[in-house]
């Protein structure tokens, strides 16, 4: 997956715009390019595109694939030829009410791993396009179907709004506003990295109220429609935005209940949110401070909200760490001494054979291995969250959520960052293979004659190793 997901989503489209939504394309595999369906079910064969497959833009940029699209323009994959690079480029519609040069300038404004680096601007007949870097990895609104399937401990969650919060203090910092910040304008990259993406509706903090309603029901502010916000300030929008998203991350649910976005806009001008109650494993108690500050966040009064944004990021700080510690401290009667557990493996593999099989050739190494087989996406999640493993062999064809799919998302929320992943697979392609590798997996073992001996040789390297 790759910046496709800088689309708007169905659901969670802006103000004014038709609803579509990303859906996999015919072919598999895991650089398989999105298709769009509109939420009427149409799915036009002349779909325009503002630059053809195969254009060369300013005589470096080689467009490959449409990537996504929204209300205000597309984004493309497409490869710089100067430098032998992937990058995304992106373009606005001619109709489009700002233009990509006022955010090509704002990305250049900022330096922070937590938002998308720009690379360059140009025009390509006539119409200008942004140049930035191409972030692989899955949407936070992507990811939030994973938390609230796998009932995620509340300090995963909290990781990841203490990283938003984090790139949105950097946009702040600039002097600048995002504008529409929501989970499927955050990227989750297999680097760790969590990424702020579209500042299409970026503005200086102080820019005079133009009256043009703009932003997504499900997290527009009440200043939008009231009129509010010269006096306010965009970054209380932002800060309001983050508390929706904090809300839905925390409860795996939205503040407020609609049936249409005309209802959901009236709820956060009006009514008050529904109490906050932590998704997650065992239900946990958010603290009361965490539970304070989201309420502040969602404050109908911008003025009183927590600002300015690195408040809440040192807020966040203290919730993260203090539940660090919490997590740390040994259970009643744990051995002390942690070096004397066995190796922790676990295969992920939707075929039982080969799973069985992987799982006796580590056992001949490593008898005293803890061994366990997940025959999807979800049981794994399930593994790794109850101990986390020194190995995991993980095939990349599984049905669902492929290892591909698995792995990024893994690396995104930091559960196998000490981990050796070793990918497997009967069919990878070259192509493949590289992916997996360039994503941060440790090593490739096909599924042919050679299994016994590559996965031997894998377990037998880190037993030496420990």
């Amino acid at each position: 997956m790759h910046a496709s997901y800088l689309a708007r989503e169905r659901g969670e489209q802006s103000h004014g715009e038709r609803t579509f939504q990303v859906l996999p394309a015919r072919r598999a595999g895991p650089r398989a390019a999105c298709a769009l369906r509109y939420a009427d079910g149409l799915m036009p064969d002349d779909l325009h595109l503002i630059f053809r497959v195969g254009d060369l833009l300013a005589g470096t940029y080689e467009v490959r694939e449409l990537l996504g699209e929204g209300g205000m323009g597309q984004v493309f994959d497409a490869h710089d030829r100067n430098l032998n690079r992937r990058v995304a480029i992106k373009a606005n519609w001619p109709e489009a009410p700002r233009t990509v040069r006022a955010e090509a300038q704002a990305l250049a404004a900022i330096r922070h791993p937590g938002v998308v680096s720009v690379h360059a601007l140009g025009t390509h007949q006539g119409v200008d396009f942004l140049v930035m870097e191409n972030v692989s990895g899955v949407t936070l609104k992507k990811h939030l179907e994973y938390l609230e399937r796998a009932s995620a401990p509340l300090l995963e969650r909290l990781e990841i709004l203490f990283a938003v919060a984090e790139a949105i203090a950097a946009v702040h910092r600039a002097g600048l506003s995002h504008g529409d910040v929501k989970p499927s304008n955050v990227i989750m990259a297999p680097s760790g990295r969590v990424v702020l993406l579209d500042l299409g509706l970026v503005r200086p903090h102080y820019q005079p109220d133009d009256k043009r309603v703009s932003g997504t029901p499900s997290y527009i502010a009440p200043e939008i429609v009231s009129g509010k916000i010269a006096h306010a300030g965009w970054p209380l929008v932002d800060a309001y935005a983050f508390g929706v998203l904090a809300y839905r991350v925390l409860s795996g649910r939205l503040p407020f209940r609609a049936t249409s976005d005309l209802e959901m806009v009236i709820a956060h001008a009006e009514l008050p949110p529904d109490p906050l109650v932590v998704a997650g494993a065992g239900a946990e108690r958010a603290p009361p401070r965490l539970v304070e500050l989201v309420e502040r966040l969602l404050a109908k009064d911008p003025t009183d909200r927590p600002a300015p944004m690195d408040a809440v990021v040192w807020q966040l700080r203290a919730a993260r760490d203090d539940l660090t510690r919490v997590s740390r401290m040994p259970a009643p009667g744990a051995p002390l001494d942690a070096t004397a557990r066995p190796l922790e493996v676990v295969v992920v593999d939707d075929d039982d054979a080969i799973g069985r099989l992987v799982s006796m050739y580590v056992r001949q190494v490593a008898p005293a291995a803890r061994l366990r087989i997940a025959p999807d996406a979800d049981t794994a999640l399930a593994m790794f969250r109850d101990a986390r493993p020194d190995l995991v062999f993980l095939d990349l064809m599984m049905p669902r959520m492929s290892g591909f799919e698995l792995f990024t998302y893994l690396r995104g929320v930091n559960i196998v960052d000490a981990s050796r992943i070793v990918a497997m697979s009967a069919g990878g392609t070259v192509e493949d293979i590289q992916l997996i590798l360039e994503l941060g997996a440790h090593d490739f073992v096909p599924k042919d004659g050679q299994l016994r001996e590559r996965v031997q040789g894998v377990v037998r390297a880190l037993v030496a190793a420990a």
